[in-house]
């Protein structure tokens, strides 16, 4: 049998025609989901790391009582990455007596301004009573920021 290749294309019914903008629009909005929930911002959870609400983890830890030590940085700077190792032998070691904050700036970019941050990794000292007490800017070593904080290491006389 030949088949007629003149013949006009059969036409869909009202049905198949509500039946494809369904579908498109079943795909449409799958694709807007997935775009929102692989795309989104999230939410920094509340801790001093992040800070939350309208106040920022600075003040926070300024508030405990405790010398701080911020670091202000970025994952992406290699002198920041070294110096979370020396943040975190400190937080260990002395965080009962220290309040150690880490600072992420390509995620809180609002920090560099607030604190008039120039270069990074920058870190800001502040005594018990929370009074800023000194800056360094690149790397410094644990000892290094103990003195400045006026903390006499571990197992040393003060």
């Amino acid at each position: 049998m030949m088949s007629d290749t003149n013949a006009p294309p059969k036409r869909l019914s009202m049905a198949h025609y509500r039946l494809v903008v369904a579908l498109l629009g079943l795909a449409a909005a799958t694709g807007a989901a997935t775009y929102v929930l692989t795309h989104r911002v999230p939410v920094p959870a509340p801790d001093l790391q992040a800070g939350t609400g309208g106040d920022d983890a600075v003040q926070m830890a300024r508030r405990l009582g405790k010398p701080v030590i911020v670091e202000l940085g970025a994952n992406n700077c290699e002198s920041c990455r070294e110096m979370k190792l020396v943040l975190g032998a400190l937080a260990r070691e002395h965080g009962e007596r220290v309040t150690v904050v880490d600072i992420d700036l390509m995620k809180m970019a609002g920090y560099a301004s607030r604190y008039g941050i120039q270069l990074i990794p920058t870190q800001l000292f502040f005594d018990a009573q929370g009074r800023e007490i000194g800056r360094h800017m690149g790397k410094i070593s644990g000892n290094e920021i103990l003195a400045r904080l006026n903390v006499a290491p571990v197992g040393r006389a003060p």
